[in-house]
């Protein structure tokens, strides 16, 4: 079962990786998803999942149904260098999902800024600001698709 989807962007063929990678911009009340194809050229925001009770389950449903082989998590990275307070969080909650999916390569990545581009993306599509419950789960899975772009094109030269 493939999740809603809004867009996807086309990226550049990769050298021999292949297989699904999903991003998680890993937030306190949401978490904004995006996924690409098992080629790795396209990438496709998903619908962000609320940070419940749920979320490993469902996670883990996603990852399982859908072939995903690698799971990138986004970590913010201060202008000093330092990670965000919420990174120990992300990267314990990360290897618990590397124990419950074995097989599935577990990464992270600098998150810096995706959030404020995340919002710009929005105004120019949407010629408004994000307001409202369904704006931001938006702006969090657009966030995400963002950091999987990043994430995928530091793979281009090599």
């Amino acid at each position: 079962m493939i999740p809603h989807c809004w867009e996807h962007t086309i990226l550049p063929m990769k050298k021999e990786r292949f297989g699904r990678v999903l991003a998680v911009d890993y937030g306190k009340k949401r978490v904004g998803l995006a996924w690409s194809d098992e080629m790795r050229l396209v990438v496709t925001p998903l619908k962000a999942f609320d940070n419940d009770e749920t979320l490993m389950q469902r996670l883990i449903s996603l990852i399982k149904e859908n072939n995903v082989t690698e799971v990138v998590f986004g970590i913010p990275i201060r202008m000093s260098g330092e990670e965000g307070e919420i990174a120990e969080e992300i990267r314990e909650f990360a290897h618990e999902l590397s124990k419950r999916v074995p097989g599935v390569v577990v990464d992270f990545f600098d998150e810096s800024l995706t959030s404020k581009d995340a919002e710009t993306l929005f105004r120019a599509k949407h010629g408004r600001h994000p307001v409202g419950k369904k704006d931001k789960y938006l702006v969090d899975s657009y966030s995400a698709a963002i950091l999987l772009e990043e994430f995928l094109r530091r793979d281009e030269d090599f």
